[in-house]
């Protein structure tokens, strides 16, 4: 063999080399396409036979060559059944014609015809629509059967929808996943001012806002109050919700923006607070008149009582100076009369002794007087004033009664308008006990301490409950509250409790 047939069957063999990697490649293609048919036939097979639309596969005569399973429980046949039978058989006889019409004028660029008909009444005679078209061969007729009855509820359903929409009194909008408007209702309109026309392909975020919006759209709803302007220029005022729609795949496919109208309410509240403000106003402007007036009637109350202690002084020293003295200067002649019938058992001398008795008790009666309207023996300071009265007490009842007493420094302390409210104070605790109390024991205590001067009356009776210290008419223990705030002090009574006794407590500042 020469060199050159060497080389040329060298080259042939290269050659037939590239075209088997040529074929092997091609031969992988068309496996591939192979598969990917295969994958894609049952894909649609699957899709074809699970279907909740009736699909039927026919050939030119009317023969059914393949149907899914929606078809096969429409005509009640077993679907392994189905191939072979003429689709006309599960019709009523009138529909038949129709049919075999409708089928016969099937055009070849595969337009599809439509028609209504009945199933036979052995199915129930229910009515169905019929589309049906050719394919591109022109071999088969593809057929697609849709109950009447269950279209018509759909859409009595959707109408229904949309009724109750149109008559909401919340406005709802729907967007599509870009946030266009693509349908409102009535409400929507009249609570925005964006009629149909208007609302219709405009941006949702113009009217609800780009943050509640981009929230909405990361978050899947958002809720919260909104202050919108309507196109003539007004403002409304209204709660809102957004919600997004979820497409098949699970992406956001819309929007549902739903508007509740809150403007009466805004006004309401409005007005409300200022109703409260102008109420406000009206309880400080009245409290500062009530603690004026309070105020006042403290004063009225402190200048009553002074005017009171003052009017005692003076009915007291009148009696003194003028009843009093005129009684003794009477006294006097009448004990020298008597001395004078000294001896005598005579009709006149008994009537001068009867009235020498008459006078004696006459001037006691003028010395009580005085005692009670302003006692004498306060000139000489507040121990002996309290120790007068105690004594006087206990003269009066068969109660025990102790009295402790500071020092002379601490009493020098105490000024006389407020040693004449402390005896007025105890004056009175005395004459409760002695009228309510029931009590066998009192302690008066006097005590100087701390910028203060406090007094406390203590029994062992059945004490004050709360409702005998709020019974009205009862004047006693607010007339001793009084005197007490009168000199910028305080005054309060112990916890009752039944059998425990009373304790008044009298803090007044020195």
């Amino acid at each position: 063999m020469t060199r050159t047939d060497a080389l040329r069957q060298w080259h042939e063999l290269q050659v037939s080399q590239l075209e088997l990697e040529v074929q092997s490649a091609a031969l992988a293609e068309l496996g591939r396409q192979k598969r990917e048919a295969e994958q894609g036939l049952l894909r649609y097979a699957g899709l074809f036979d699970q279907a909740p639309v009736c699909y039927l596969a026919l050939a030119r005569d009317g023969m059914i060559a393949g149907a899914n399973h929606a078809a096969a429980a429409l005509f009640g046949v077993p679907l392994h059944d189905l191939p072979g039978q003429a689709v006309e058989r599960f019709l009523a006889p009138h529909s038949q014609v129709a049919l075999r019409h409708l089928l016969s004028g099937l055009r070849a660029d595969g337009a599809s015809t439509a028609m209504e008909a009945q199933l036979f009444d052995a199915l129930g005679g229910a009515r169905v629509r019929i589309e049906a078209n050719l394919d591109r061969a022109g071999e088969a007729i593809r057929m697609v059967l849709t109950d009447v009855r269950l279209r018509g509820q759909h859409d009595a359903a959707l109408q229904r929808t949309f009724a109750v929409l149109d008559s909401l009194g919340e406005g709802v909008a729907v967007a599509d996943a870009g946030g266009a408007i693509v349908a409102v209702n009535p409400a929507f309109s009249a609570i925005s001012g964006y009629g149909e026309a208007q609302a219709i392909g405009s941006a949702l975020s113009a009217i609800c806002g780009e943050e509640a919006l981009l929230v909405a759209l990361h978050d899947g709803s958002w809720q919260g109050e909104l202050a919108g302007a309507r196109p003539d220029g007004g403002e409304f005022q209204a709660a809102l919700s957004l919600r997004t729609l979820a497409g098949t795949d699970g992406s956001v496919a819309g929007l549902v923006a739903v508007l509740s109208d809150i403007s009466r309410r805004k006004q309401a509240e409005t007005a409300l607070q200022d109703l409260h403000r102008n109420l406000e106003t009206r309880v400080v402007q009245r409290t500062a008149e009530l603690l004026h007036t309070n105020g006042q009637l403290r004063q009225l109350s402190a200048h009553m009582a002074s005017v009171k202690e003052e009017e005692r002084k003076r009915i007291a020293r009148e009696i003194h100076d003028e009843l009093g003295q005129n009684l003794l200067a009477l006294k006097l002649d009448i004990v020298q009369l008597n001395e004078r019938m000294a001896g005598r058992q005579t009709r006149f001398a008994r009537r001068v002794s009867a009235a020498l008795a008459n006078i004696d008790a006459t001037l006691r009666s003028v010395r009580g007087i005085m005692n009670e309207l302003r006692p004498s023996v306060l000139d000489l300071g507040l121990a002996a004033a309290l120790e007068w009265l105690v004594n006087d007490f206990r003269h009066r009842s068969s109660l025990r009664y102790d009295l402790e007493l500071p020092g002379e420094a601490e009493l020098a302390a105490i000024g006389s308008e407020a040693s004449l409210v402390l005896f007025r104070i105890v004056q009175e605790a005395l004459v409760n006990v002695l009228r309510h109390s029931r009590a066998t024991q009192v302690a008066v205590r006097l005590a100087v301490g701390q910028g203060a001067v406090v007094l406390e009356v203590e029994d062992n009776g059945i004490g004050i409950a709360p409702a005998c210290r709020e019974r009205p008419g009862s004047f006693g223990l607010i007339g001793m509250q009084e005197r007490a705030d009168a000199l910028h002090g305080s005054f309060a009574l112990n916890d009752y409790e039944p059998g425990a006794g009373c304790c008044v407590t009298v803090r007044l500042p020195l």
